[in-house]
């Protein structure tokens, strides 16, 4: 998955909620577009849950993304 793939679904308007899917089975819910961010100058994305807690992922890691039931890798 590349940066821009994310940014551009992140993006997309009006936003569509959307899941990260990640390789190792896990899921992150993005339900508005400030819960993920792409760090700059890095391969690298940043994920927030509604608690606040904050996790980075390394593009490797991201498998696909899902909108509304359809799924893109």
């Amino acid at each position: 998955m590349t940066a821009q793939q994310i940014k551009k679904t992140r993006e997309h308007a009006p936003f569509q909620p959307f899941t990260v899917h990640v390789s190792d089975q896990r899921k992150f819910e993005i339900r508005h577009p400030d819960f993920l961010w792409v760090v700059t100058g890095d391969r690298r994305i940043g994920v927030a849950d509604k608690n606040g807690a904050v996790e980075l992922i390394d593009l490797v890691r991201v498998t696909s993304l899902t909108v509304n039931g359809s799924r893109e890798s």
